[in-house]
């Protein structure tokens, strides 16, 4: 323990002596009266204080209601707005606040006779007091509705971010604990927010009422999570700074005026008072309590930024020097104030001290704000923002229909007698209906609003992810990857190691931009070992690691400016690493969408490898056997149109259930087309036409309308033997490079009819964007545009045939392009039957 430490836990020693001062203070005047009291024989002292729910004020030297609670004692029993008092019981008063101790006093549940004037005449009100809202203050409209809105919005703001921090707080003990803060602090505000929604919709509660005994459970359990979430608060930020192996005694010794304050609590809410102590009497400790230790927690970050700054940059980015510093001052506002020793409160008045409490109690939760952000950042936020914010509004919209539709039409609905429930609950299914397809739409329009760095990151490695399929060169596979990585995560630069399979298994590398990490083929040696059998990821940050790697392995990693470590593991064996250095902007950090869409490009860049090392051993199967590299590129399955079918059935499952079953189904029998033929190189064309069926229909469940499909089949020439799937690459490459990258989508045309009496020519048509490289060139120049799919169908149509004239291409920007493919009658002997 060093010199800041020690200092730190002797700070902390009086903070917690200066916290206790008002209790001890509490407990010296009821052990005071205790023995007064036992030396008289008098009864104990002490009641729950009462309210009438009429908030009296000064007027020309009168006392006059200047607000009357809806529903309260007061308006039941027939005070308005307005009214001038003039006796309580027979007894005048001239003072507000000796009005309303006086009714203080008197104790919940009892009834006392009001006389009051009105318009120049006197009126008597009986009113039956209730027991006074704790922490509550009903001082007019504005401040009750201004209270109800606030809470809503901060416990709005605290499910969020539980939502947000559930997932982290299964990774690591830092985001369990802020978690755990949250959800304390949570408690504090959820439970003043239901307190309030119950008066708004119900009215006081009547004294010793079961509705009574529920509502004060909930203020004594909104009242333990504001006693608890301070010392929750200063003990993490305590362990932060400290460490937890220095800080062990000091925070247990946090929990001690906490502790107290919760045990006083608990035995005044069973009794209603310990001696003179009521309910109310505590709200001075627990204020006080609440000041010193938030008003501490900041003043240790800012000591921490100053003497430790790099760990305080680390731990509490989110608060900030600057933040630190108001917190403190206005916790130690708080804490003078309510001690008088500023007179705040006092200079402000009545109406004026509820507006100060009532944001203080709000302003209180912003350093577990600021503190858990740290946390948050790493956590799914916009998502999460996102969605509430959908549901938010398709809520509200549901809600405020369906008034407008029992307002509008509730006299005709008073006429169908029994009818109007099921009329009511029909217009209910409909709004539900109204609601799901509104709200699909609104996650769009909100997915477009919170268009983030983030966001379009994501677009970037989804487009590059479809790309990256195309690439048969592993070296150009890895360069594309980093680079695009690094732009897509704003990340400072990025390493990849990936092992190619095959016959000869060799590792290709590449690295961008010229910063850590510098990850050496040495380095990589010595940690390879520690990813080649475990899939987790590796976060330098602990809120977000999956895995935890030993000392040294850690260091090689963060020394070269490693933050992120993503292993790529094949179906069998482990097949790569990738590395990705700290982001380019100060104080952005990687979160957990970023770790799926990493999870997700692990797997893609694993079928990548896979797949090239497919390639090559097709190639090396071509030099050694034409009937060979035939069974090789027949049964090659395109990994585009198996990942695009499954990104489409994925998103039908949920919102269009029949369509995605199709899709499977159509899939499926795709899968079965290719085992069936299996050992055959022909098939007859009707055979590929039903293929290329199936193809189409999971093509149009992820195009919509933007895919428009003809057949024109010949009947003569239904059983005409064609080389298998060659026309179906025709098609697929068609819809790829054609119609999907035209904006609208388009139409494609198939036609198969006889050529001549022996040949069959079968042309694919699609109003597509066209070949650039046609355009201006007679047709089909040199073939340089060919990819993979083209070019696997001439190879296979020149050894099947022993021709390669047989496939023509034309295109042009207007009408798109058509791909024609004369069959003869026989292929080439040399190719084998």
């Amino acid at each position: 323990m060093d010199r800041f430490d020690r200092l730190a836990s002797l700070f902390l020693l009086l903070v917690v002596l200066l916290a206790l001062a008002p209790i001890g203070r509490l407990g010296y005047d009821w052990w005071t009266v205790r023995g007064y009291l036992a030396g008289t024989n008098s009864p104990s002292m002490g009641t729950a204080e009462a309210f009438d729910w009429v908030e009296w004020s000064d007027a020309d030297g009168q006392i006059e209601a200047s607000w009357v609670f809806p529903g309260g004692p007061g308006a039941d029993a027939g005070i308005r707005t307005g009214d001038r008092f003039f006796m309580l019981e027979s007894q005048q008063f001239f003072d507000v606040s000796d009005l309303r101790n006086a009714v203080r006093s008197i104790g919940p549940g009892r009834e006392r006779n009001y006389l009051l004037e009105r318009d120049g005449q006197y009126v008597a009100a009986t009113v039956r007091l209730a027991r006074y809202p704790t922490f509550l203050y009903p001082r007019s409209m504005a401040l009750w509705q201004f209270a109800l809105w606030a809470f809503a919005v901060g416990a709005f703001v605290h499910l969020i971010a539980l939502f947000v921090a559930a997932p982290l707080a299964r990774r690591s003990r830092e985001a369990r604990a802020e978690f755990l803060l949250i959800l304390v602090s949570s408690v504090w505000v959820l439970g003043n927010l239901v307190r309030l929604t119950l008066l708004e919709l119900f009215g006081p509660p009547v004294a010793e009422t079961a509705f009574d005994q529920v509502f004060q459970a909930l203020t004594f359990v909104g009242l333990v999570g504001w006693i608890a979430f301070p010392a929750f608060l200063l003990r993490e930020v305590t362990s932060d700074v400290m460490g937890r192996e220095h800080s062990g005694p000091v925070r247990f010794l946090i929990l001690l005026p906490p502790a107290v304050l919760v045990i006083g609590l608990a035995a005044v809410s069973v009794r209603g008072h310990l001696g003179p102590v009521t309910l109310e009497g505590l709200l001075v400790p627990v204020l006080f309590y609440t000041s010193c230790y938030i008003a501490a927690a900041a003043l240790v970050v800012q000591a921490s930024y100053r003497f430790r700054p790099l760990r305080a940059q680390q731990v509490f980015g989110g608060w900030g020097s600057a933040g630190s510093l108001v917190i403190f001052t206005v916790a130690l506002v708080g804490a003078l104030s309510v001690q008088e020793v500023v007179p705040l409160l006092d200079l402000a008045g009545d109406a004026a001290a509820g507006w100060i409490v009532v944001c203080g109690q709000l302003l209180a939760v912003a350093p577990v704000t600021l503190f858990s952000y740290g946390t948050l950042r790493h956590g799914k936020m916009e998502e999460v923002i996102s969605r509430a914010l959908v549901y938010l509004t398709v809520l509200g919209a549901i809600f405020f229909v369906f008034v407008a539709f029992m307002s509008l039409f509730d006299p005709w609905l008073r006429t169908l007698g029994g009818s109007r429930h099921v009329v009511e609950a029909l217009f209910v299914v409909v709004l539900l209906l109204v609601a799901d397809r509104l709200g699909r739409r609104l996650r769009g329009v909100a997915s477009a609003f919170f268009r983030t760095d983030r966001e379009k990151g994501r677009q970037i490695l989804s487009r590059f992810q479809a790309h990256m399929l195309d690439l048969v060169d592993p070296d150009e596979l890895c360069r594309q990857t980093v680079e695009t990585l690094s732009g897509a995560f704003q990340a400072r630069s990025s390493v990849l190691h990936l092992l190619v399979p095959g016959a000869s298994p060799r590792w290709v590398s590449a690295v961008w931009n010229p910063e850590p990490p510098f990850l050496t083929e040495h380095v990589f040696q010595l940690v390879w070992p520690h990813f080649q059998d475990d899939s987790r990821i590796w976060v330098r940050n602990a809120e977000l690691d999956e895995r935890g790697l030993s000392p040294d392995t850690e260091y090689l990693l963060t020394e070269r400016g490693g933050a992120v470590a993503v292993p790529i593991r094949g179906e069998i064996a482990a097949t790569g690493l990738l590395i990705l250095g700290v982001k380019r902007k100060l104080g952005a950090v990687y979160n957990l969408e970023d770790l799926d869409a990493l999870r997700s490009l692990a797997g893609q860049l694993a079928l990548a490898a896979d797949r090239i090392a497919r390639v090559e051993r097709e190639k090396d199967l071509a030099r050694e056997s034409s009937e060979a590299q035939l069974v090789a590129l027949r049964a090659q399955i395109n990994p585009h149109f198996l990942f695009n079918a499954l990104n489409t059935i994925l998103s039908h499952i949920g919102d269009r259930p029949d369509s995605a079953e199709e899709a499977v189904e159509r899939l499926a029998a795709m899968f079965r087309h290719t085992l069936q033929t299996d050992k055959r190189p022909f098939v007859p064309l009707e055979s590929e036409m039903e293929l290329i069926e199936h193809y189409l229909r999971v093509e149009q469940a992820r195009f919509g309308d933007g895919l428009q499909v003809e057949f024109r089949i010949d009947p003569r020439v239904r059983d005409h033997p064609v080389p298998a799937f060659v026309v179906q690459t025709l098609v697929e490459n068609a819809v790829k490079h054609g119609i999907e990258r035209k904006r609208g989508g388009g139409r494609l045309a198939i036609t198969a009819e006889p050529a001549d009496a022996d040949s069959v020519r079968v042309s694919v048509a699609d109003s597509g964007v066209g070949i650039q490289q046609l355009f201006a060139s007679s047709p089909d120049p040199d073939r340089s545009f060919f990819g993979i799919g083209l070019s696997n169908a001439a190879g296979r149509l020149a050894l099947l045939y022993g021709r390669d004239d047989l496939l023509d291409i034309r295109s042009d920007p207007e009408t798109g392009t058509v791909a024609t493919i004369l069959l003869p009658a026989r292929h080439a002997p040399e190719a084998g039957d």
